[in-house]
């Protein structure tokens, strides 16, 4: 179960998105660059006044200013977690926001192995039971087992949260059903933290995504169903998009990293540690 250390950390981290947002909305419609300086627009091709752009440009300070406040206040609640202080805070490419995502997204406790982890994060691409949301008056005991309730915010009434005996995707949006995973967490580990790695070469790049990324150049095995990638079904890796090479190894990389941080944090916590099932039962070592 998460600690309300973990709530306060995930409202800090939302609320340093909620600022950043606003800082970049209204600079995007001010027409300011990406670095900071604002773009030459002529006075006739003007939409408002110059005190009104004054006004706007001023709503853009406060913004960042309470961008900057909040990852103050972020960084001072990092201090409260062990595994932030032994462990996380060291590694290179790890900065405080991105602390705040993981130590306020992921349930350590309910994390009994890594591959739950994946799967939170939406990297497993395996088959998972999934989960149907439904209305507390259509609700049948052969429908499912009832595992989490919810008020409908349109009804009013409320929905509960089913597990079924149908397989879907891990890592994929299944019609009808509940998305298996966290999905702003996949979004951060893939699109922010995985990034970050690779531009500061931190060892988990070097380690394990460029090796992997070299690997799948040269790799015969057939690509099969990746949803999104399916243009490069029935294709060798060695023949697909450079992008869905560089995806495949971010993902291996980001799962090798999650399985870092289970060890690490369950050991703070003196909490059992379990290796990866392909380890543990098939005697496979993962290696890049």
């Amino acid at each position: 179960m998460k600690t309300d250390d973990q709530r306060a950390l995930r409202m800090y981290v939302r609320a340093r998105e909620d600022f950043q947002a606003m800082r970049k909305r209204m600079d995007n419609r001010l027409g300011v660059k990406a670095d900071g300086k604002a773009q030459n627009i002529q006075d006739d091709k003007r939409w408002c006044s110059l005190e009104d752009i004054a006004n706007f440009s001023e709503i853009s300070k406060q913004a960042n200013a309470q961008e900057t406040a909040v990852e103050k206040m972020l960084k001072k609640m990092l201090k409260r977690f062990p595994i932030w202080n032994e462990w996380l805070k060291d590694v290179k490419g790890v900065g405080e926001v991105s602390g705040g995502w993981l130590l306020g997204e992921f349930d350590i406790e309910k994390a009994t192995a890594v591959s739950k982890m994946w799967q939170y994060a939406g990297l497993n691409p395996g088959l998972v039971k999934g989960k149907k949301r439904i209305a507390k008056k259509l609700y049948k005991p052969e429908m499912g087992d009832i595992v989490s309730e919810m008020k409908n915010i349109r009804s009013g009434d409320t929905d509960y949260i089913i597990v079924t005996d149908v397989l879907v995707r891990g890592d994929k949006a299944t019609e009808g059903f509940v998305l298996p995973y966290n999905k702003n967490l996949k979004t951060f580990l893939l699109g922010v933290l995985a990034t970050g790695f690779i531009k500061q070469k931190s060892s988990y790049a070097l380690e394990f995504y460029y090796p992997y990324k070299a690997r799948l150049e040269n790799e015969s095995s057939i690509v099969e169903n990746k949803g999104k990638a399916r243009k490069d079904d029935g294709k060798a890796w060695k023949d697909v998009s450079l992008g869905h090479r560089d995806n495949a190894a971010k993902r291996y990389m980001m799962k090798m990293f999650l399985k870092d941080l289970y060890v690490a944090w369950r050991t703070v916590e003196n909490l059992p540690v379990r290796a990866p099932y392909a380890e543990e039962y098939l005697g496979k070592k993962h290696t890049a």
